[in-house]
């Protein structure tokens, strides 16, 4: 009976919605116009034909301003037919330059503002608060902005938060962080807002819209080298390409991360023989650290599926003695957590009622076939491109064709190469994470989001991906497929 109803609406409910209000307007438009004796009589002058194309103007304006607006959120099937898409959109981000702050001995980064809106109005202004503006209505802000100073969207505030994100509590929904920010509008009124928050449970909160839905079919947020993570600052110039997060792997957890991409070094002559590296470059994180943050996580995290792709071994792995050894250590930890390779075409229910949340893919040749509870290699969409432009013409071919089947990256960040590193030493991948990570926010919230699994990048403060990929899973989890072309997350 629900597909039927489904059949039956010839057009998108949220463009009727459109019309009828632009009509709506149109005939308050002329009304009001009626009142005025002097614009009376220039009405009765002007032909049907006239009238008509005031009216037309006036509905596709209406629907012009609408159709840039950003969708609510959905949660159920009446949603993705009866929403309105609201006007303004306002979230937080952790800038990915380094800054030396301290407190308490926990690092501490700035602050940054990003809006979305069709076009600021003269009165508009954005507020950041350390309260809730709507819980505190008389709160006094930290910060006030005027978005039509900036019209990139964006601003870098000088307020600094720390990053490391402590909190494990899955009574409490999604906790911000101690800092809201408001955009209101010239009347005063808050057209948005919204709080500088972590999500370590959203795949359990939205649970219900998902369920249905298999892993190679949501969008997943990731990072590029995972276990390369340090948040000191590194004078060094080849240092300063070496790592691509600054957060443990529990942290990345606890703030909503779900892939993380892994490459691992073995040094028989170090205790723990095995390390996260950088391509060549070791770090001092061990394998079995990683292993142990990701099962510390999932004691509370039940619902959290979670991917670790071990798929570049650039530095000691001389025999299949080697790999069997750092998957008897995987084994060892995480054994009764792996999923096996023949669920990859189940439901998240069905995965769930297994008990079972970890995939490990393992990029190698085996001879006897891979183990069941390894997965094979994930293509990845990677582009090795060195600025936002070349890396947007990538992206822009990668999703004008059919995507993978099954589970698959897009590694969404630019990638230095060794004429880079000569020629700007002390550039490194924060500062060409803060180049990209509001671009991959845009595209993959506008454009992607669709046809997206897994987007990996660096610095994922920086960028609104977790968010972008809750509110895309929503969608994808409750509304039919031919709604999604007129909505966005």
């Amino acid at each position: 009976q629900e597909k039927s109803i489904l059949k039956e609406r010839s057009a998108p409910p949220n463009l009727v919605f459109k019309f009828q209000q632009a009509l709506r307007l149109s005939f308050i438009f002329i009304s009001l116009l009626c009142l005025d004796n002097g614009y009376k009589r220039y009405l009765n002058q002007i032909s049907h034909v006239k009238m008509l194309r005031i009216i037309l103007i006036i509905i596709a304006i209406t629907i012009c301003i609408n159709s840039s607006k950003v969708s609510s959120l959905i949660n159920s099937l009446e949603d993705c037919y009866s929403h309105i898409p609201v006007r303004t959109e306002v979230f937080l981000t952790i800038s990915s330059l380094y800054s030396f702050f301290k407190k308490n001995g926990v690092a501490q980064r700035w602050l940054e503002i990003n809006w979305v809106v069709g076009k600021p109005i003269r009165g508009d202004i954005i507020h950041v608060y350390n309260k809730d503006p709507q819980q505190y209505p008389t709160e006094k802000p930290l910060l006030i902005v005027d978005p039509e100073k900036h019209s990139a969207g964006y601003f870098r505030t000088n307020i600094k938060v720390p990053i490391e994100a402590s909190f494990l509590d899955p009574e409490q929904e999604n906790p911000c962080m101690g800092y809201w920010a408001s955009y209101r509008n010239k009347k005063g009124n808050i057209e948005a807002s919204t709080c500088l928050q972590m999500h370590p449970f959203w795949m359990e909160q939205i649970s219900t819209q998902i369920s249905n839905l298999r892993i190679h079919e949501i969008m997943i947020p990731g990072s590029h080298d995972s276990g390369s993570f340090s948040k000191k600052k590194k004078s060094k110039p080849y240092i300063r390409y070496k790592y691509a997060q600054e957060l443990s792997i529990f942290n990345q957890l606890v703030y909503g991360l779900r892939y993380f991409d892994l490459r691992i070094g073995y040094y028989k002559n170090i205790p723990g023989k095995y390390f996260i590296n950088h391509n060549f470059l070791k770090t001092n994180h061990t394998v079995k650290s990683v292993l142990e943050q990701v099962k510390k996580f999932l004691m509370k995290g039940k619902k959290e599926i979670i991917i670790l792709d071990f798929h570049d071994f650039p530095h000691g792995f001389t025999s299949y003695d080697i790999h069997q050894n750092l998957i008897n250590l995987i084994h060892s930890i995480l054994g009764p957590l792996l999923i096996p390779h023949d669920a990859r075409n189940g439901t998240l229910k069905d995965i769930w009622e297994s008990g079972k949340n970890v995939i490990v893919s393992y990029e190698y040749k085996f001879e006897n076939g891979i183990p069941e509870y390894l997965w094979p290699r994930i293509p990845r969409a990677w582009g090795n491109k060195q600025s936002k432009e070349t890396l947007r013409t990538y992206f822009q071919e990668v999703f004008s064709k059919p995507t993978p089947n099954g589970i698959w990256a897009a590694m969404a960040e630019m990638t230095p190469n060794a004429k880079m590193i000569v020629l700007h030493p002390f550039k490194g991948l924060r500062k060409m994470a803060d180049e990209i990570n509001r671009e991959v926010t845009h595209w993959f919230r506008d454009l992607y989001w669709q046809k997206s699994n897994i987007v990996a990048t660096d610095f994922f403060l920086g960028n609104d991906i977790i968010n972008v990929a809750i509110r895309a899973n929503q969608i994808k989890g409750v509304c039919p497929s031919n709604c999604w072309s007129y909505m966005k997350p």
